[in-house]
């Protein structure tokens, strides 16, 4: 099919690519979909809801992207701003259970492609009659901070259409992102975070751990015949997944930020990725080499943090610590190194993994990580002062057997643990247990931060 006259196209930026690659080689091809939802205690005139959310899809221009191939090339234009579907759901009357399954089904069904729209949207009535929208956006076009922020301009819109009041500010530009991101494939920033990257590589290649412990390595040497392999295996035909949610409490949350503040330590992100990496430690045969797949938003600018699109990206984050050195000592290690890091984040996955495979003779679907790890816990909070419930639905697939995403709780003073896991690999009992010794690590390391690595790992039960 061919863009449509007068449009200007552009190709995909490298996020796009990783997105358009999962999509190309999965089953199911809602591996790409991100199904989220919202819902308000508080009585909304569905009417002016609904023009609310229309006119708030008319202000994002990420509504008018459109993908075509172009001989055997993806690229992207911008177009008309529209939706697949917008419509209303009424469960008053039904059961919760309904509601989720409808949610499940809409979120795993793979949606058009090629010249038409990549969004759903839904408003919802809860068994209970609070009122809410349910989204199916593809990733192509929005990531959970561009979700986060339209949620929060439609009800900003509506809060204006009821009483009246100016219009918020206007979103601002995602194609204008989009081009300076692809210029910045060209430009000298680029080849030095290019030399950053390939640098990091240590001569030793890193090793594969899992939450599942080191018969993931074992079993991935003995059916390739290599003894020594530090990677595993990622591409599997059985890509259903699920999600396992569970909370952090508030007490243990409160107890974190009362250690950032005596100890003026910056990141709590950095408390739980921690916590997590001594837990992948001490399951793998308490190996001193571990590696983490990272996310980062990327929304540094004004223009960034005010548009929608996609720009999230990961990077692989290795560390190598002593068992003797102490939980604070480790923390200050892993900001540094993250600082360092997040100067060069622009860099593509994409590059990174082909120079990784080029380094250490890996192949693509060989992997160093096996947890994927996402800390964003800005609360979205809809004007007005009602309580909100947010949710993030799974697609049906995962492009990896774990990827733990730590989010708000919507206010209650706790965090929720989004455990997003193949159900072929990882059963619900392995998510328990990990979350359970991760905490248990936080718990120990935040009391007494002069704990060794080594002792918060004996901390760490055996696998069964």
């Amino acid at each position: 099919m061919k863009t449509p006259v007068a449009q200007r196209s552009y190709e995909l930026s490298p996020s796009q690519d990783l997105t358009m690659m999962n999509r190309q080689f999965a089953i199911k091809r809602s591996i790409v979909n991100i199904p989220t939802s919202i819902v308000i205690e508080e009585d909304l005139d569905l009417g002016l809801l609904e023009v609310a959310l229309r006119l708030a899809v008319q202000r994002w221009d990420m509504f008018g992207l459109r993908v075509v191939k172009v001989g055997k090339q993806w690229r992207q234009y911008f177009g008309e701003r529209d939706v697949i579907c917008l419509r209303r759901v009424d469960f008053r009357g039904r059961r919760t259970s309904q509601m989720n399954k409808f949610f499940a089904r809409e979120g795993s069904k793979t949606l058009p492609l090629e010249n038409s729209p990549m969004a759903k949207l839904y408003i919802v009535i809860t068994p209970e009659g609070h009122p809410g929208i349910f989204s199916v956006m593809n990733h192509l076009i929005a990531d959970s901070w561009a979700i986060s922020s339209f949620y929060k301009d439609v009800f900003d819109v509506y809060r204006a259409l009821a009483s009246g009041l100016a219009m918020p500010k206007l979103p601002q530009s995602s194609e204008q992102v989009l081009i300076d991101e692809l210029a910045y494939q060209n430009s000298k920033r680029f080849e030095t975070d290019r030399e950053y990257w390939r640098l990091e590589m240590l001569e030793e290649p890193p090793i594969y751990t899992s939450i599942l412990g080191s018969k993931v390595l074992e079993n991935y040497r003995r059916r390739a015949r290599k003894p020594d392999a530090r990677n595993a295996n990622t591409v599997f035909l059985r890509q259903a997944a699920t999600h396992t949610v569970k909370l952090v409490p508030a007490e243990d949350v409160a107890a974190c930020r009362a250690f950032l503040e005596t100890q003026r330590f910056p990141s709590m992100q950095l408390l739980f990725l921690l916590a997590v990496r001594v837990y992948l430690a001490a399951v793998n045969g308490r190996t001193p080499d571990v590696t983490i797949m990272s996310t980062v938003a990327r929304r540094g600018t004004l223009a960034e943090k005010r548009s929608g699109g996609s720009r999230v990206h990961s990077f692989l984050f290795r560390s190598i610590l002593d068992e003797s050195e102490t939980f604070a000592e480790a923390l200050d290690m892993l900001l540094t190194d993250q600082n360092r890091h997040y100067r060069h984040t622009d860099f593509p996955y994409t590059e990174c993994s082909q120079m990784t495979n080029e380094k250490y003779g890996t192949r693509p679907g060989n992997t160093f990580s096996g947890l994927l790890f996402t800390f964003q816990t800005v609360p979205l909070t809809p004007a007005g002062g009602a309580q909100s419930h947010t949710m993030w639905h799974c697609n049906g697939a995962s492009a990896t057997d774990c990827y733990l995403t730590i989010m708000d709780d919507d206010g209650s003073g706790a965090l929720r643990c989004y455990w997003e896991h193949r159900t072929a690999r990882v059963k619900t009992s392995d998510i328990d247990f990990a979350q359970s010794a991760m905490l248990q690590v936080l718990r120990a390391g935040i009391a007494d931060p002069q704990l060794t690595i080594g002792q918060l790992m004996d901390l760490v039960p055996p696998i069964n």
